[in-house]
């Protein structure tokens, strides 16, 4: 009798019903699932670039005071990535004594006291006009061993430091 009621009455739902919801569901889960972890890797990359403008700020006082000085020094050279390992897709622990122990990173004031994604380095050349820095930060956000880089270069024109524009390479890998 209740089978009945609900039939005559139109309660309850069709089997077609039942699956355009599913379909309509699977397919929003399918659009936004991959804007979420875009929208994630991109939070992971404002690290990089935040630390490569700091880097550069960290050569340019450097530079500065190399020069009231009077050193042929121009930069700061920490040739090697700090940290050395690679962690995959998860974070370097927080170590600052790695970068407090290096004379290269504690003269440009650079360390990191936090967990993070990249590694970093800043090789330089010259010591009078076109000498240059290059400081350039690697990580590998999903662990596939594709590595999105971030680097900018420093060069001494005319007795100035110029800053050219942040290269990026696979920004989101």
């Amino acid at each position: 009798m209740t089978l009945r009621l609900a039939r005559r009455h139109g309660w309850g739902f069709t089997l077609v019903e039942l699956m355009i919801v599913v379909m309509i569901l699977g397919l929003l889960a399918a659009i936004s699932i991959p804007s979420y972890t875009r929208y994630v890797k991109r939070t992971k990359t404002s690290e990089a670039v935040g630390n490569i403008r700091a880097i550069y700020q960290g050569q340019m006082t450097y530079f500065q005071r190399s020069v009231e000085v009077g050193t042929g020094q121009r930069f700061a050279s920490a040739a090697t990535y700090t940290p050395d390992s690679n962690p995959g897709s998860s974070k370097y622990p927080a170590r600052p004594t790695v970068w407090t122990a290096d004379p290269q990173w504690a003269a440009i004031g650079f360390a990191l006291e936090q967990p993070h994604y990249y590694a970093y380095a800043s090789y330089t050349a010259g010591s009078g006009e076109g000498a240059y820095f290059y400081s350039r930060a690697i990580g590998d956000l999903d662990g596939d061993d594709i590595e999105s880089t971030f680097s900018i270069t420093g060069t001494v024109v005319s007795g100035e430091l110029r800053r050219d524009r942040m290269i990026v390479t696979r920004e989101l890998e």
